[in-house]
């Protein structure tokens, strides 16, 4: 069983508060809140399925601490790119635009609204890409 303690801040400390053990098998994970003054250790198992559930609970949260500040810039940011996933496209009625939705590997199905200007931008985008491939390789620059 591999695991990952989890740190979280307490009053200016750095403390592990919860544990989290993958199984040997890969089909569950131990989510253990460990003892804090007095109260006993918590030992919950969780399927795929309840890790995606907390995860779409605990995006739900974070979205609402959100509401009212501005998105940071996504230039600069640090993320890891999905390889393996399944994709769709469709329209988005209430945009008049389209979803990208797709499953990945970390955080389960997602979801991305373009309204017809970022959609627009993505195609052109996209197109840039599709040149760039078909033409002998040339210093590249900022893309969209």
């Amino acid at each position: 069983m591999q695991t990952i303690p989890v740190w979280l801040g307490v009053g200016g400390f750095m403390s592990s508060k919860l544990d989290l053990s993958l199984s040997a098998d890969h089909t569950e994970v131990h989510l253990k809140v460990l003892e804090q003054e007095g109260q006993p250790a918590v030992d919950v198992a969780l399927s795929v399925e309840d890790i995606t559930r907390l995860i779409q609970v605990l995006g739900q949260c974070r979205e609402t601490m959100l509401e009212g500040k501005e998105l940071p810039p996504i230039e600069g940011a640090t993320f890891t790119p999905v390889t393996r996933t399944k994709w769709a496209l469709q329209p988005e009625a209430s945009t008049d635009g389209s979803v990208l939705a797709f499953q990945h590997p970390a955080f389960g199905p997602v979801g991305l609204v373009l309204p017809p200007a970022d959609a627009d931008r993505l195609m052109h985008g996209l197109h840039m890409h599709q040149q760039m491939r078909q033409q002998p390789a040339k210093p590249r620059g900022r893309l969209n």
